[in-house]
C-alpha cells in the first residue's frame, strides 16, 4: 500500500470512529435528559407554574432528540425517538403527581355544600352569621345616624360579663331609631334572608326587648360569647352599624366546620347571629371609634326564664 493510500485508510478509520463517539455521547446526553424528564431543567417552585413549565421543557427535550434522530441512520433515528417519548412521559406522571401531592396539601374550601351542610336559606348557608351591606336606605340612614349622634350624651358605662368599655343606652320608644328598627319592612325584608320563601316557618316580628344604641371607644370590645335565647324559638340579633372609624373588627365561628372568620364592618350594614348560635367577638378598639343599634328579631314572642334575667342589665 503506498503512503497516500495508508493516510487515506487512516483518516477514513478516525472519521469513522469520531462519529461513533460523536454520536454515543449524543444519545448518552439524549438519555442523560430523558431521565431527569425535564430537559435538564431544576426543580420546579410551584405547581401551577411548573405543570406548564415541566410540560414546555419536556416537548422541547423532545423535538431536539428527534431533530437528531432524523439526521441519524434508521436504527438510531428510531431509539433516539423512543427515548424521545419516554422523557415526555415521565415528564407528564412527575407533573401528574406534583400535582396530586399539592392538591392534597391544599385546605378544603368550605362552601356549605358538604357533609349536609346545603341550607335552604341564605342565613343557613352562611354558617351561623350573615352581613347585609346598604341596610337602610340613604335618607334612612342619615337620619338614623342624626338621632344616635343626639343619643351619644345619654351613654354610660354597661354592666356585662363579657363587654370591656363599653358604652350604651336603651333607646326611647318613640325615638326615630327604634322606629325604624322594628318597622315591619325591616322584618319583611330580613324574612326571607332568614326563614327563606317557606310559609310554614312562620312570620317574623321585632322583639319585645329594648334596642340599644352602643359605643366602642378606644380600649372598647366583647369576648367570645354566645347570646342568651330570650324566646323558646332562639332570636335573630341583629347588630347594625351607625359609625366606624376603628380598627376593631367583628370574629365569629362557624360550629360546622370550627373555621374563625372576621372582618371590619362598614356604617350601614348589619350582622345578624341566632341566639345560641355561631360563638362571637369583638376586638378591642386601639384606635378610632365604632357605633351601633342592637335589637331583635324572633318567630314567637313565647319567653324563656332567661328572658326575665335579661331584664335586669337595663335596671
Amino acid at each position: 500500500m503506498s503512503h497516500v493510500s495508508a493516510r487515506a485508510a487512516m483518516r477514513s478509520s478516525l472519521t469513522s470512529t469520531a462519529t461513533r463517539t460523536r454520536t454515543r455521547a449524543t444519545r448518552a446526553r439524549g438519555g442523560d435528559r430523558a431521565a431527569r424528564g425535564d430537559g435538564g431543567g431544576g426543580a420546579i417552585a410551584t405547581v401551577e407554574r411548573g405543570s406548564a413549565r415541566a410540560t414546555t421543557l419536556g416537548t422541547r427535550a423532545r423535538r431536539r432528540v428527534l431533530a437528531r434522530g432524523t439526521a441519524s441512520s434508521g436504527d438510531e433515528g428510531r431509539e433516539l425517538r423512543r427515548r424521545a417519548a419516554a422523557a415526555v412521559g415521565r415528564a407528564a406522571a412527575a407533573n401528574a403527581s406534583a400535582s396530586a401531592s399539592a392538591n392534597a396539601r391544599r385546605p378544603r374550601v368550605d362552601d356549605g355544600t358538604r357533609d349536609g351542610a346545603v341550607g335552604d336559606t341564605a342565613f343557613e348557608r352562611s354558617g351561623g352569621l350573615l352581613y347585609v351591606r346598604n341596610f337602610f336606605e340613604p335618607e334612612t340612614f342619615e337620619r338614623v345616624a342624626a338621632e344616635c349622634e343626639k343619643l351619644r350624651a345619654s351613654v354610660t358605662p354597661e354592666n356585662r360579663a363579657c363587654a370591656r368599655q363599653r358604652l350604651g343606652v336603651m333607646v326611647p320608644s318613640d325615638n326615630f331609631v327604634h322606629e325604624a328598627c322594628v318597622a315591619s319592612s325591616v322584618s319583611d325584608r330580613l324574612r326571607s334572608l332568614l326563614l327563606g320563601e317557606n310559609d310554614d316557618a312562620g312570620a317574623l316580628v321585632a322583639g319585645d326587648v329594648p334596642v340599644e344604641f352602643r359605643v366602642y371607644p378606644v380600649g372598647g370590645s366583647m369576648d367570645w360569647h354566645k347570646d342568651v335565647a330570650l324566646y323558646t324559638k332562639p332570636q335573630y340579633e341583629i347588630v347594625f352599624t351607625v359609625t366606624n372609624t376603628s380598627d376593631s373588627t367583628t370574629e365569629w365561628e362557624d360550629e360546622r366546620t370550627g373555621m374563625r372568620y372576621g372582618g371590619w364592618t362598614e356604617p350601614n350594614s348589619v350582622i345578624i347571629v341566632r341566639a345560641d348560635g355561631a360563638p362571637h367577638r369583638v376586638t378591642g378598639v386601639t384606635r378610632g371609634e365604632r357605633s351601633i343599634i342592637k335589637f331583635v328579631l324572633t318567630q314567637t314572642l313565647e319567653k324563656t326564664d332567661d328572658f326575665f334575667d335579661n331584664l335586669l342589665i337595663y335596671t
